[in-house]
C-alpha cells in the first residue's frame, strides 16, 4: 500500500507498506496512478428493480439498457467491460447511454422537434 508519495516539483518515489509483515520500503518511480476503488450500489440498484450480476454491477446491454424500459446505466456501475475501469469507457458509456435515452423518447413520442410532449 502506498503511505506517501515522495518529490518536488515531480514524482519521484513512493514509500510504500507491506500490510502482512508491517515493512515498509521507498521504491523509485517516474509516476503514480491514483485509484480509491468502487463499490457499486448493489441493494440500491436491487431496490429499483435493476438486474445485477454476482458482483452488483447493473447488467446492461450494449445500448446500456437495463432491464426497465427507460432506464439507462454508464460508467463504472455497469457490467460491461468489469474489470476494464477507465474515464474514457466510462465517458463512452455514458454517450451511448445519453444516445440510448434520446432514441427511447424519440420511439416513445415524447420528444419531437426539440421539445418535450
Amino acid at each position: 500500500m502506498v503511505t506517501e508519495i515522495l518529490g518536488d516539483d515531480s514524482v519521484k518515489a513512493v514509500k510504500i507498506l507491506n500490510k502482512i509483515t508491517g515493512e515498509t520500503r521507498i521504491l523509485d518511480v517516474e509516476g503514480i496512478f491514483i485509484e480509491i476503488g468502487f463499490e457499486p450500489a448493489k441493494e440500491f440498484f436491487k431496490s429499483m428493480g435493476l438486474e445485477v450480476d454476482d458482483y452488483g454491477y447493473v447488467k446492461v446491454d450494449e445500448w446500456m439498457r437495463t432491464n426497465i424500459p427507460g432506464l439507462f446505466a454508464a460508467g463504472d456501475a455497469i457490467s460491461l467491460w468489469r474489470g476494464f475501469r477507465q474515464i474514457v469507457t466510462a465517458a463512452a458509456t455514458g454517450a451511448v447511454a445519453a444516445y440510448s435515452a434520446y432514441q427511447y423518447l424519440i420511439e416513445k413520442g415524447l420528444y419531437r422537434s426539440g421539445s418535450f410532449k
